[in-house]
């Protein structure tokens, strides 16, 4: 399909909501391309025919790219919904530069832009906040105005996460925080040079974190439960190297294998007591991971493990016509073909691929064979790389046989091998300096080869 040009705002085409234009379309029934009545010029091509209208819960990176792969398959942007709490999307993944530059600009995913100018209908603010899927129906309630009730086709639900705090004693202390959204940086963004922040969670979002608010001139200090740091990334040999450079280059207080208690002060934090004793503190940033936001579907029936709903091949949920992806649902592994809870922007963005399939009309077979976990980060002058499983994701999928096998080139390069069953099912990779290290063609095959039907 191409769209030549055209763009309306948020709440709709022309003066008209988006959620009426959906529902007058619905009646009346409206195929076929040519000029739309907002001046939107259109030439249709292998268009996906008879499958109506598609309700999209959810604008991050699982809403925003399954409207852009349902596109892609030939449906007709018209007859795509996004309900949103926030628009455009943003990629949380930056949201730790914006905190160490102090610039909330140039967060937005650029496909939201792509998605406007084909006329795809954006309702935000507002969310969903029932689904009732015997009469295909949902609750909509838009910011400053009142529920309605709007019917759909096929639902998509790509709620995401929520950021997890435990509950200790003090959590709601004035001065604590999560690192998940705009909101979370505005706040941080206050603090000023000299202040003290305490990062609890020593994962990718943890350590980011506490790196950029090293760089904004705070003193810093990080606790994190496990021994060692990116406890769900790589395994702990290799996070010896960031452990000297977070203490040694970045001068961050590291507290590893150490328990938060409780959270000190009347009404604003003041200190945070752990196993290692007393750490003061001004302000403390929870960085311990992130839940299933997926009560809407649960309320609705919805099968699941944990919270986390369950899914097929196709995204495909227990409630007829619903779909489910990204970091409210389950993903399967390619390597073991087992399902696992994996909230990562682009186990998502491949999920979107098969969700947009199914819609279309051209699911065939299983679906998706499964997700290779492929990481990159980069924390200063050091570089992480992950393709397929660590050693205790291995073993935490049955893999009990899976070990760990190390190399130190000399020369800031440190490597290591997941091996299970004598094939590889994981590289690791942390990296000093400016070097480029990639995975190998070989490894590639390796983990193919390894993959369960």
């Amino acid at each position: 399909m191409t769209i030549v040009p055209a763009r309306h705002g948020y709440g709709g085409l022309r003066g008209v909501s988006a959620l009426n234009f959906l529902k007058r379309r619905r009646r009346e029934g409206i195929e076929g391309g040519g000029e739309r009545e907002d001046g939107v010029k259109e030439v249709v091509s292998g268009r996906a025919e008879g499958v109506g209208n598609v309700l999209i819960v959810g604008g991050g990176i699982g809403g925003a790219y399954t409207a852009l792969n349902l596109i892609k398959e030939g449906v007709d942007p018209r007859e795509i919904t996004v309900v949103a709490d926030e628009w455009p999307p943003y990629s949380r993944h930056r949201l730790p530069e914006a905190l160490k530059c102090g610039c909330l600009g140039g967060l937005e995913l650029g496909v939201a832009e792509e998605l406007m100018d084909a006329g795809v209908n954006v309702v935000s603010p507002a969310r969903v906040v029932s689904i009732d899927p015997a009469s295909r129906e949902v609750t909509v309630q838009r910011v400053g105005e009142g529920e309605e009730e709007v019917s759909y086709d096929h639902l998509v639900v790509a709620t995401g996460g929520k950021p997890f705090m435990p509950p200790i004693p003090g959590i709601g202390l004035r001065g604590v925080t999560t690192f998940y959204g705009l909101g979370d940086v505005k706040r941080l963004l206050s603090l000023r040079v000299g202040d003290r922040a305490v990062v609890v969670g020593g994962g990718l979002v943890g350590v980011a974190a506490a790196i950029s608010l090293r760089r904004r001139g705070l003193r810093v200090a990080l606790v994190e439960l496990k021994n060692s740091l990116l406890p769900q990334v790589i395994d702990p040999p290799l996070s010896e190297p960031l452990r000297k450079y977070l203490t040694g280059v970045e001068g961050i207080k590291l507290f590893l294998g150490s328990r938060v208690k409780r959270l000190l002060g009347s009404e604003r934090v003041t200190a945070v007591l752990t196993d290692s004793g007393v750490i003061s503190a001004d302000a403390v940033v929870f960085a311990t991971g992130v839940r299933p936001n997926s009560e809407l579907l649960l309320r609705a029936g919805a099968s699941n493990v944990g919270g986390a709903v369950t899914v097929d091949g196709w995204g495909r949920t227990s409630l007829a016509n619903t779909y489910a992806l990204g970091d409210c649902a389950l993903s399967k592994d390619y390597i073991t073909g087992k399902v696992t809870y994996r909230p990562l922007g682009f186990v998502a963005a491949h999920y979107a691929r098969y969700v947009a399939k199914s819609i279309a009309g051209k699911a065939s077979g299983q679906g998706t064979a499964g997700v290779v976990p492929t990481i990159y980060e980069r924390f200063g002058e050091i570089r992480i790389y992950r393709l397929g499983l660590s050693g205790s994701e291995a073993h935490a999928l049955g893999l009990a046989d899976a070990e760990v096998r190390v190399t130190r080139h000399g020369n800031g390069v440190w490597e290591a091998e997941v091996v299970a069953d004598g094939l590889i099912v994981g590289w690791e990779s942390v990296v000093i300096g400016h070097k480029h290290v990639i995975p190998t063609v070989t490894y590639l095959s390796e983990l193919r080869g390894r993959r369960t039907p």
